[in-house]
């Protein structure tokens, strides 16, 4: 199963490659290829004249892929914290009831039967 998965992900990564290339060589406006400018980003990276149209492609999709990681490693740490909080309580409640377990019966205790009480 992992084997068909892996090649599924190479199929899929080699398919986005040739639709990037096949994007940037129809995008050529008199000989040059488009360019696009991200707003904040281009004027910091150098790039006055703006991106390639499959370098904006890559950067868009490592900037989500990034921020997609970060989000599903935030939530593994709180649910672990979240984990390790319950098996603390489910200790405290092991150890409780091993407690009131381990109590001995007071035999002082006379239990009287009611229908002897009302015969008296």
């Amino acid at each position: 199963m992992k084997l068909i998965k892996y090649i599924l992900f190479i199929i899929i990564l080699i398919a986005s490659v040739v639709f990037i290339m096949k994007l940037n060589t129809e995008n050529v406006i008199e000989g040059l290829p488009t360019q696009i400018k991200i707003p904040f980003l281009t004027d910091s990276l150098g790039y006055s004249e703006g991106l390639l149209a499959w370098q904006a492609i890559i950067l868009t999709l490592s900037i989500g892929v990034f921020i997609g990681f970060m989000i599903a490693l935030i939530q593994i740490i709180s649910q672990k914290a979240e984990i390790i909080s319950l098996k603390s309580n489910l200790r405290k409640s092991n150890d409780e009831l091993d407690v009131l377990r381990n109590q001995t019966l007071d035999d002082d205790i006379d239990l009287v039967d009611e229908n002897e009480s009302d015969e008296l």
